[in-house]
């Protein structure tokens, strides 16, 4: 998998199989060997939704990517919609429970104030990760020491 700005990423797309090689193996520096297509290649953008409600009256409103949409990159957004549902369940139990309405606007806003939350942080991983030139310069400091290392 490689990861680039877009522009970049349909300019390496665009290569015939024997120039895509070549730049993986340059792009690596020739630490993965001989670089050869084994399949299709797929351009996805880099992109990322965060509803900005996540209730409405009398009702939940996005659950699972529709709320929170992340690239397939970050492997994020399957959990981060099985949490929304497991979210919504809790919603339901405690309703029940208490004998109250499922489109309460306290539960409801407890729901959103609880998903927003849990899902903020990794939200904004990714971006975090991917603009901060100090890990990433890190990163590779992190890198040449492990190959300095017998």
């Amino acid at each position: 998998m490689v990861t680039l700005p877009g522009e970049q990423a349909r300019a390496l797309a665009a290569l015939d199989e024997t120039a895509f090689a070549a730049e993986l193996e340059r792009r690596y520096g020739g630490r993965l060997g001989r670089m050869q297509l084994a399949g299709s290649r797929h351009v996805y953008p880099l992109v990322a939704t965060w509803a900005r409600r996540f209730v409405g009256p009398r009702l939940p409103l996005p659950a699972g990517d529709a709320a929170v949409g992340m690239h397939p990159v970050t492997a994020h957004g399957f959990n981060l919609g099985l949490t929304s549902v497991e979210r919504l369940a809790d919603l339901a139990r405690t309703a029940l429970r208490q004998g109250r309405d499922l489109g309460d606007p306290a539960l409801l806003a407890r729901y959103q104030r609880r998903h927003r939350q849990g899902s903020w942080p990794l939200f904004q991983r990714p971006a975090r990760s991917s603009a901060s030139t100090r890990t990433n310069a890190r990163r590779r400091a992190g890198c040449a020491a492990r190959r300095c290392v017998p």
